[in-house]
């Protein structure tokens, strides 16, 4: 009866982990690469050429099925940056080249941002790689006004961010865990400066599992294993 508790234990471990773990299947994993002046990037990648305009029908990445979301930078500044990286930035986690070697960029101290629409209700991670070889862009990133709760490789976050040094050089990107969608909607903001510019070169939205689920029957297993013990 104690091994059984244990392993039923165990399960509900994996099951409360599982909770906190993006892009599982069935779930929404889009992957955008902004900008494609130098080229695209394979795979189930979502290439926004129209970086001021409204762009439908995004794929899932692993998938490859089209889906409701859609990306909008209507009204914004953007401007597409080109040669940024050379390459330099390495492959690693979801993030491989030629993503970051272009991007959406916005000159000295102007606002931009993207919209994400047509997301389900629910809660998403968001990932933003802002990395450039040239000099020391400064961007202070918000995902619905919030700053971002930690970094790829857990260092502390930096506001604003360089995308050369806390960045490229790094190897690094932002993170927002649990941001809720309100009406289908997720809005990134970038300012660039002070008295610098801007660049957001890719974006990554990955749909957090609702709670309940595998932790419930979790529960149910190990309260039903401690009452055969008994």
């Amino acid at each position: 009866m104690k091994q059984t508790t244990r392993l039923t234990a165990v399960a509900l471990l994996t099951a409360g982990s599982a909770l906190c773990a993006p892009a599982q299947a069935g779930l929404v994993d889009i992957r955008m690469d902004l900008s494609t002046v130098v080229g695209a990037t394979a795979g189930n990648w979502n290439n926004i050429a129209n970086i001021t305009g409204l762009t439908t029908g995004l794929i899932d990445f692993n998938s490859g099925a089209a889906t409701s979301v859609s990306i909008d930078g209507t009204g914004s500044p953007w401007t597409n940056f080109f040669g940024d990286d050379g390459g330099a930035f390495p492959d690693q986690g979801w993030l491989i080249q030629p993503a970051t070697v272009d991007g959406a960029g916005l000159l000295t101290d102007l606002t931009g941002t993207f919209t994400i629409g047509g997301l389900s209700d629910g809660a998403y991670q968001l990932e933003l790689v802002s990395a450039r070889s040239t000099f020391g862009y400064l961007n202070t990133f918000t995902v619905n006004g919030a700053l971002a709760n930690r970094t790829f490789l857990d260092t502390p976050v930096v506001t604003p961010w360089d995308s050369t040094s806390d960045g490229l050089e790094a190897g690094n990107w932002l993170i927002w865990d649990n941001v809720v969608a309100s009406d289908g909607q997720i809005t990134i903001t970038d300012i660039a400066g002070p008295g610098t510019l801007g660049i957001l070169n890719a974006i990554r939205i990955s749909q957090i599992p609702a709670p309940g689920g595998l932790a419930v029957l979790g529960l149910t297993g190990l309260m039903g294993a401690r009452r055969r013990r008994r």
